[in-house]
């Protein structure tokens, strides 16, 4: 009898502890089991490119046969349902180059480790007197976490072996718990602690050109949002900004809602205030008056993009301004940074040297 209670004592304390893991657990295979249901109309164990809505459909389909089985669905809605963290290990699944590093640093704002990836190419070490450019690549998705989009590295190894493309370091940024926002309702500031602690200290522990013009930013949807607004905020900071799949149509609801944002795309009941004026927008008109330098500004995107639309419409936006901007869209990829690296990775690498 005695034995009986120490054992389901020893039971209710383990599911206690692992609550959180199983309340996860439980979530995902929710998710997995009532997405296939209403996604599966033929009902045969399998998503069919034509059963899902436009827009994602290459990013869950992870082995490209035109096919989302449970598995590949059970994966990707894990990828974007881990409780928040500063610090985040890659995925076991990539195979990554050597020349991608994990670092952290201390923020001295949050008083917390904040973690961030690195890629370093090989010529780095191999000459020690000479400095590199440096791109920071904000991830798309919530919350923050600086190794979902760590896979570019590949392409990044691959495409930077043609010598005539100027080597650059290029850092993985964690955008906080909302991303790329500062936000006091989750204690999370992740647009300060990468403008003002993470770029002075990529600048000071790596031989970086701490200059506007050799220093470029990057990101793909919620981090295509965050570049724009990076960019008109801090344009003494970048010299070129590469936003890619980015939602300009949540950016101008933001600005009819005064700075509240309120995703009507899902079920989410969260709504945040982000700051009145704080979208893509507002601060391209703001910026226009206020006579600063603009950095040179590329949006790209897949034409199956389910945001390609409101990009074009953004794009004509700036033109109204007569801000300048090239416009990168390729024809077969939907809202996928990586099957848009792997079409045209090069362009993009090649847009932040010619500055």
């Amino acid at each position: 009898m005695r034995l009986g209670w120490i054992l389901a004592s020893i039971f209710f304390l383990v599911v206690l502890v692992q609550s959180k893991n199983i309340l996860t657990f439980i979530g995902i295979e929710l998710g997995v089991y009532f997405s296939f249901q209403e996604q599966d109309k033929n009902s045969n164990g399998t998503i069919e490119r034509e059963e899902w809505a436009k827009g994602i459909f290459s990013l869950v389909d992870s082995n490209r046969n035109d096919l989302i089985s449970k598995s590949e669905l059970r994966e990707f809605i894990r990828g974007y349902s881990r409780e928040f963290s500063w610090v985040n290990e890659v995925n076991e699944k990539f195979d990554l180059p050597a020349q991608l590093k994990k670092g952290t640093f201390n923020s001295s704002s949050m008083n917390l480790p904040v973690g961030y990836y690195i890629y370093i190419p090989d010529i780095y070490f191999e000459n020690p007197n000479r400095r590199f450019r440096s791109v920071y690549y904000l991830h798309g998705g919530r919350p923050g976490n600086e190794a979902r989009s760590v896979y570019i590295s590949n392409f990044l190894e691959d495409i930077m072996s043609d010598t005539s493309i100027e080597p650059a370091l290029y850092i993985f940024v964690n955008g906080g718990e909302l991303s790329h926002y500062n936000s006091k309702e989750k204690n999370s500031f992740g647009e300060d602690i990468f403008i003002n602690e993470l770029i002075p200290y990529i600048d000071k522990e790596y031989r970086t050109i701490s200059t506007r013009n050799a220093r470029g930013l990057e990101g793909f949807s919620q981090g295509g949002r965050g570049a724009t607004r990076y960019m008109f905020k801090y344009p003494e900071l970048f010299g070129t900004v590469a936003a890619g799949g980015a939602s300009y149509m949540m950016e101008k609801l933001i600005q009819d809602n005064n700075g509240i944002e309120d995703d009507p795309r899902d079920n989410d009941e969260a709504i945040y205030y982000v700051g009145e004026g704080n979208d893509a927008w507002s601060l391209a008109k703001i910026h226009v008056d206020s006579g600063k330098r603009t950095p040179k500004l590329l949006l790209w995107s897949g034409k199956e993009d389910m945001n390609f639309k409101s990009i074009e419409e953004y794009s004509s936006y700036l033109e109204k301004f007569s801000i300048e901007h090239d416009f990168l869209a390729i024809d077969g990829i939907d809202h996928n940074p990586f099957l848009f690296y792997e079409t045209a990775g090069e362009r993009l690498i090649r847009f932040h040297q010619e500055n």
